[in-house]
């Protein structure tokens, strides 16, 4: 009884871990980390490939629906395309209210292009007035890039658009077959 009351005898089940026992759970902790980093430098990389291939993808969606719009927009013979790819592109058109607008497609850039879209319009009676430029692709591939009048069959014109955009190696291309209206 004296020995239970004082608690200086312990049962061997208290006497803490063995060594055994400790480096057993040092192992299972050190598998667990290693599989953890593993696990998020997978998924890092993954999400980084991920962005690069919805980034290039965006780009070339975004070229397509600016041009895209304005062609539309505009008559056959309203639109001009530049000597070196197409580019730069201009699009001319007049609003049902008579406002006249002009576009021109322009790129910047050696390796890969940056695409601006600049609009000007003229109110009926007014004077030009500079809309602004903005970028509407970014790492587009010179080599993939451009536009061309293509003719044929039953059909006067189509502006042929060829899009191409590489973002981190993961290249994303698209070819929009855009009719102006008729005249």
């Amino acid at each position: 009884m004296k020995v239970l009351l004082s608690g200086k005898r312990k049962k061997r089940s208290q006497l803490g871990f063995t060594l055994v026992e400790t480096m057993i759970a040092i192992v299972i902790s050190a598998l667990i980390v290693v599989g953890s980093i593993e696990l998020l430098s997978h998924m890092v990389i993954t999400s980084a490939q991920d962005r690069a291939n919805t980034m290039s993808m965006l780009q070339v969606q975004y070229v397509g629906f600016w041009i895209t719009e304005d062609v539309m927009q505009a008559r056959p013979d309203q639109v001009s395309i530049g000597s070196a790819q197409g580019l730069p592109l201009t699009v001319c058109w007049t609003q049902w209210n008579g406002v006249e607008h002009r576009v021109v497609y322009s790129v910047e850039g050696d390796e890969t292009w940056t695409l601006y879209r600049h609009e000007w319009y003229t109110p009926v009676g007014g004077s030009e007035i500079d809309n602004g430029m903005i970028a509407v692709g970014e790492y587009l591939d010179p080599a993939g890039t451009g536009c061309e009048w293509v003719t044929g069959g039953n059909v006067t014109a189509v502006l042929k658009l060829d899009v191409t955009a590489n973002v981190d190696g993961k290249v994303a291309a698209r070819t929009y077959e855009i009719n102006p209206r008729s005249k």
